[in-house]
């Protein structure tokens, strides 16, 4: 009987697998080791270890940096680029911008696509969609049998103005196809039709890279799978919060960057909405990095796209995610200046932390919360990996505590107080520069180290409660059980507010609607499934920035539109605290937005009724260094499965479980509640 639903997050340190009962509401969850660069071998061991049959898997959904790591290691396709006659540079001219004004020399990085297999052929159309040069067939056939002779593998094809008018585009890929068969080859119209020229060539191009790239992956894990067994649907979580399947992954690659923080934001946003908090701060701190974003009234906050690198946007919509290189195995350094730093290097899984034994010298997060005592170094990873605590203090001690002439346990305090700095000013960059105020929201802590440093991170931006998982170190996975299908289409409006021509813009929406259902129906999703979101991408002209405010469904009148000009306008005040009148500077509506979901598989989680005591779980006591105790401190420790709903737990205090370790502070109080999720309130100390 087809019971379970599993969810998978492959990361660069560790693979997570969380399988859940669907009657039930049991789960069961594994941790291993990642296994770069065949993550498959790492998914199919973390199925081996969880022990369920392929034909108990009522559903699959996977998340994974595949498709970042490609673009960060430039190991994608060797891809060619075709655009109009005079814009072959676009993709290197970018927006002519630089990260640090005043470093002068700073290096760009290289283009995806090399500059000699950038290549223009003649078209024109202008910005109404009207036709000025007729594509010349001949130059696009030529172009194709250059790139055949070059090995390109995939061809990415962008014209000026082709958002308005997508014919020339079309013809051009129906001809590469032509003189190059097996090619990967799409269009900007089909990929991103806005009226950017930079991010439209951007994406598209990024889109092709990863194109092949993927179409390996999920080829290999679908035969896999087979092989295997399980003959059901492989359904891909994307950067948007939603998952896909893998024929739509493969068509849409590029939406598979950020895929596994997303899984983690919409797992943060569930079990936070469970607890009674419906504004949340969600912090997923892992090996690699940490991920901070923002939960407004049970819905994450979506950006229209994002980047992987400075000069590489990808324009889908995506998770308003912060990453900074904050993990368990961020390396502790010094600078020119004499300035203790952390990260963004990371020791990773291998050589890892100097703790671990395996090849790795410097010191680390995970070698300071060693030190200190946080974790156990015989239950790391609830035994299954050893870790030395004489390592750590080695690093520590060789690498910062001699340089600046303090003990090992005052160097490690400093490595955490800088990485947690690092995350302080990522949450303050995704809420209080968004007009949100952070004591007004709950911290939902996870990944392996988040537990670690929450409440620390609580205490410095005056957040009153965190919320602790039920299992920490796999709420990217879990989350991934709770997201439906989801698929974001877009046509462009370019029109003014005054000047709207409201026939128009209801059958942009009409088409964008149908192209939603005809989506769906490929994927075998029912017309009772499905749900739609419209909303339109608003600025004052001739601005460049949009900010995206949500439209009604339905026929538009002109009375609606005037609604989303003041939606525009109090968002515009919320986000930059000023707002233009209409008689200054006209409202322009930028781009017709669809967002439909379709009702996916979901699991629920099981209460936890029967009452129990913190002692129950009680296990011993530790010294424990804490700051706010004036070093080491005589500290108890509970085991987590133990732990059962109404247990108090008075800090400070550790928690210890398999897949990660929570530490409560001198003055702040853990309460389970009926998910065994830990509440911890830091009220008596801010």
């Amino acid at each position: 009987m087809q019971r379970y639903s599993i969810g998978v997050d492959i990361g660069g340190t560790f693979s997570d697998l969380v399988c859940m009962d669907n009657d039930s509401g049991e789960i069961i969850n594994v941790k291993v080791p990642s296994t770069p660069p065949r993550f498959i071998e790492g998914i199919m061991n973390a199925l081996d270890k969880c022990g369920i049959t392929p034909g108990e898997l009522s559903v699959f959904k996977h998340g994974s940096t595949i498709a970042t790591n490609a673009v960060i290691q430039r190991k994608g396709a060797k891809t060619g680029l075709l655009t109009t006659n005079g814009f072959r540079d676009v993709l290197e001219a970018a927006r002519g911008d630089r990260p640090d004004l005043y470093n002068f020399a700073w290096d760009p990085g290289t283009p995806l696509v090399p500059r000699r297999n950038r290549l223009g052929v003649t078209e024109r159309v202008d910005y109404e969609g009207n036709v000025v040069e007729s594509l010349n067939e001949d130059e696009v056939r030529h172009a194709s049998r250059l790139f055949k002779k070059r090995g390109i593998e995939a061809v990415a094809i962008c014209f000026i103005n082709s958002f308005m008018n997508p014919a020339h585009e079309l013809r051009a890929k129906e001809i590469v196809t032509e003189e190059m068969p097996g090619v990967y080859a799409c269009t900007s119209y089909e990929v991103f039709p806005e009226v950017k020229e930079f991010e439209r060539t951007s994406t598209t191009t990024v889109n092709a890279y990863l194109g092949p790239v993927v179409e390996r992956y999920y080829a290999e894990l679908t035969n896999r799978f087979g092989e295997w067994g399980y003959k059901g649907d492989l359904l891909v979580i994307h950067s948007g919060g939603g998952v896909m399947t893998a024929e739509s992954a493969r068509q849409f690659p590029a939406r598979t960057c950020q895929s596994g923080p997303a899984g983690g934001v919409m797992g943060g946003a569930y079990v936070g909405g469970l607890a009674g908090f419906k504004n949340v701060i969600t912090f997923d701190m892992g090996g690699t990095s940490a991920d901070l974003a923002l939960v407004w009234q049970g819905q994450p906050l979506i950006e229209p796209g994002t980047k992987v690198e400075f000069k590489i946007p990808i324009r889908f919509p995506c998770v308003d995610l912060m990453a900074v290189g904050a993990g368990g195995g961020s390396i502790a350094w010094i600078d020119t200046g004499g300035t203790l730093k952390s990260g963004p290097q990371s020791a990773g899984a291998y050589p890892g932390p100097a703790c671990y034994d395996t090849g790795g010298n410097d010191p680390t997060n995970t070698d300071a919360n060693l030190v200190l005592g946080r974790l156990n170094p015989d239950s790391f990873l609830g035994g299954e990996m050893r870790i030395k605590p004489e390592l750590a203090r080695e690093a520590i001690k060789t690498r910062v505590a001699d340089h600046f002439r303090m003990t090992v346990e005052e160097a490690a305090d400093g490595i955490l107080r800088v990485s947690n700095a690092n995350m302080i000013n990522a949450t303050r960059l995704i809420s209080v520069e968004r007009g949100y105020d952070p004591r007004d929201f709950a911290l939902v802590a996870f990944g392996g180290a988040g537990p670690l440093h929450a409440a620390d991170l609580a205490f410095e931006l005056n957040i009153p409660k965190v919320l602790v998982p039920r299992w920490p170190g796999l709420t990217s996975a879990f989350g991934m059980l709770h997201v439906d299908i989801r698929h974001d289409f877009l046509r462009p409006v370019l029109q003014k507010e005054k000047d709207v021509d409201l026939d128009r813009l209801n059958e942009t929406f009409k088409e964008l609607e149908e192209m939603a259902r005809n989506q769906f129906e490929k994927e075998g999703v029912s017309a009772g499934q499905i749900k739609f979101q419209r909303s339109m991408d608003v600025k004052y002209f001739p601005q460049s920035r949009y900010l995206n405010v949500p439209v009604r469904s339905g026929q538009l009148t002109f009375e609606d539109v005037k609604d989303v000009a003041e939606a525009f306008h109090q968002k515009h005040q919320q986000e930059f605290s000023y707002t233009i009148p209409g008689d200054v500077v006209a409202v322009e509506l930028g781009n017709a937005r669809l967002t439909a979901w379709g009702v996916a598989p979901k699991a629920q989680l099981k209460e936890y009724p029967e009452l129990g005591t913190a002692e129950e779980a009680h296990i011993g006591n530790r010294k424990v260094w804490f700051r706010q105790a004036g070093g080491w401190t005589t500290t108890p420790v509970y085991l987590r499965d133990r732990l059962k709903n109404g247990a108090v737990i008075p800090g400070p205090a550790i928690v210890e479980q398999k897949d990660s370790t929570t530490v409560i502070p001198p003055g702040v109080t853990g309460t389970v509640n009926e998910y065994l999720h830990i509440i911890l309130d830091l009220s008596a100390i801010l």
